[in-house]
């Protein structure tokens, strides 16, 4: 069996033991603090020793920042798939896109059916799985018209509103061991989940054949499928005692078949041993990467997302997919995708683009436009029409030119993180879709939000944009007043830092000088006073006699002690109008005044 050509993915599985929760919590954050990327948990709730897995899975979501989590498989007749579809949906959407979904038919039945669950027969339990899988995607699809029904002899659902989407498409990773389960892992399933050591009849590479069958029968590519395995009887020491049970170039050496010839890409070891989990992290996962892409380069294996060939059939002639950056497929979005149609609007109009590229860092808008570039130089040279490109950040433009029908839009909002340069200079960097800074009364910068002032045409603000929420609040001006520096990938591809003195004609605080990709921008940054109010701005002549912010401190109200973020807003004094506070004005709007809170 070949390479499947997929990144691959390490992790732990850990025992949800009841009995010390704190110790799970602990290896769980081991995990993420060794580099792993991915902790798992097996779900049984009839047994009364383990924590709810459920719960746990939430609570190591709050816990770490980039660690990916799922169930080693959940139990699925003792959750309902309506129910789990919309807490699947959400727990993605808290951790921004970090859970997966492993899913089992079902085992020990007297434990089921003593949590007043429904017992069924190994081909009702296989058939139960295929319709739960049908809704757990059909809640997903908010975008499909009307209510989701099913009916089916298992989970009927006579009507059900659909929603909310996940923050990513969630992989279904199926438990499956015999014919019939491995049937429907090829025919619907995201990827296959067993442990080594229970793979009896059929054997591994049986069992991967039949994965394959019955994924071109159903008229899929196998490569859409990922292969996941648990290791559960491993150790590290010094000598070599069997599979597994060595140094860590044994376990690179035991380990690269399995990635290259059997197509498995991703591992997780089962044993909640604090040692084995930092060597497996530390030291084994980093030389199977390094030796998997010594041999890809090797033999130039196709690596990347395979598509569905729904999604094959859909794209756009005359766009060349095949030439898509790596750094820039794993995220590209297309017609026929499942999150096509939450990233092909913008926020006023409508769009049919060919492709959605959603670069993470500068050198991915690099790559983005240099394939942009090529792509429209292929098409000069055939002479056909002009591929249409648009560049999408803040999404509150009202031109129309963050989205188009059958080109390519770059999507900036994954590049929104906000870093304080220097608090003495009042210096911050943001880049172009700054998120939130995540405490407690710091909403000033969200998801979704531009740059105020910062706007293509004009240096004002339309009338019915004035109320919407904005990231940076000025004290007098425009936010394009304040920027002392930004970086900018032109037009050729080149990255460049600008500002009064380095290429102070790409300066993007000059009037005139927009047409770039944006990457992110120094700003100076005011302090905060007081208790945040939202109200609408103050006119710029009044902001100027405002006394001076406050200096940027870990001491001030909102702001987290010891810690480099905080509210990018400015307060000020009650406002108090000439005639009082039984202003016409004040009385319609129903705000008293204050600071601005965006």
């Amino acid at each position: 069996m070949p390479d499947y050509g997929h990144g691959l993915l390490f992790g732990t599985f850990l025992t949800p033991n009841a009995q010390d929760p704190d110790r799970v919590m602990a290896l769980a954050g081991l995990t993420e603090a060794a580099g792993l990327d991915l902790a798992t948990f097996q779900d049984h709730p009839d047994n009364a020793g383990l924590v709810d897995t459920w719960t746990l899975l939430s609570w190591v979501a709050a816990r770490t920042e980039r660690l990916r989590v799922s169930a080693n498989v959940l139990n699925l007749p003792l959750r309902p798939p309506a129910v789990l579809a919309r807490a699947t949906a959400t727990l993605d959407r808290l951790s921004h896109g970090r859970f997966e979904l492993g899913l089992g038919a079902g085992a020990f039945w007297d434990g089921i059916e003593g949590m007043c669950g429904r017992r069924l027969t190994a081909g009702q339990s296989v058939a139960a799985l295929r319709e739960a899988i049908d809704v757990l995607r059909g809640v997903w699809d908010d975008a499909a018209p009307g209510p989701l029904r099913h009916d089916g002899p298992y989970y009927p659902i006579p009507g059900m509103q659909r929603g909310p989407a996940p923050a990513h498409h969630i992989d279904i990773w199926l438990g499956a061991y015999q014919p019939r389960m491995l049937a429907l892992t090829g025919q619907k399933a995201d990827g296959w989940l067993p442990s080594q050591e229970y793979l009896r009849s059929p054997d591994r590479v049986t069992a991967n054949r039949l994965i394959d069958e019955a994924a071109v029968a159903a008229g899929r590519d196998p490569r859409e499928i990922r292969r996941l395995l648990n290791l559960l009887k491993v150790d590290v020491s010094s000598g070599d005692r069997g599979f597994l049970q060595g140094p860590p170039e044994q376990w690179v050496e035991h380990l690269l078949p399995l990635v290259l010839e059997e197509g498995f890409s991703a591992f997780l070891i089962g044993r909640d041993d604090p040692r084995l989990i930092q060597t497996f992290g530390q030291e084994i996962a980093p030389a199977l990467r390094e030796a998997v892409a010594r041999e890809r380069t090797g033999t130039g294996t196709t690596t990347g997302r395979a598509r569905s060939t729904v999604a094959l059939a859909k794209r756009q002639p005359g766009v060349d997919y095949d030439a898509l950056p790596a750094s820039l497929a794993a995220t590209a979005v297309e017609p026929g995708d499942l999150e096509y149609d939450r990233v092909r609007h913008s926020h006023s109009w409508q769009g049919s683009p060919a492709v959605v590229v959603r670069p993470e860092s500068a050198a991915d808008v690099v790559d983005a436009g240099v394939w942009l570039v090529e792509l429209t130089a292929l098409r000069t040279y055939a002479r056909t029409q002009h591929i249409p490109h648009a560049v999408r950040s803040g999404r509150h433009g009202i031109s129309g030119r963050s989205t188009n029908d059958g080109g390519i839009v770059i999507d900036m909002s994954r590049m929104n993180k906000v870093q304080v340069v220097d608090r003495a200079t009042r210096r911050i960097r943001l880049e172009p879709e700054p998120a939130g800074t995540r405490r407690p009364g710091a909403r000033s910068v969200r998801p979704g939000d531009e740059l105020g002032g910062l706007r293509r045409r004009g240096r004002r603000r339309p009338r019915h944009h004035r109320r919407y929420r904005i990231p940076v609040v000025r004290r007098y001006g425009l936010t394009i007043d304040h920027i002392v520096a930004a970086e900018i990938v032109t037009a050729d591809g080149r990255l460049l830092r600008v500002d009064d003195e380095h290429r102070p004609d790409l300066f993007l605080g000059r009037p005139g000088r927009r047409r770039q990709l944006r990457r992110r921008h120094r700003l100076r940054a005011g302090g905060v006073r007081g208790r945040q109010r939202r109200l609408r701005p103050a006119r710029r002549g009044r902001d100027r006699r405002r006394p001076p912010a406050a200096p940027l401190g870990p001491a001030r109200r909102g702001c987290a002690a010891g810690t480099d973020q905080f509210p990018l807003a400015v307060s000020r004094p009650p406002r108090q109008p000439a005639d009082g506070p039984g202003h016409p004005r004040l009385r319609r709007s129903g705000r008293r005044g204050g600071a601005v809170q965006p």
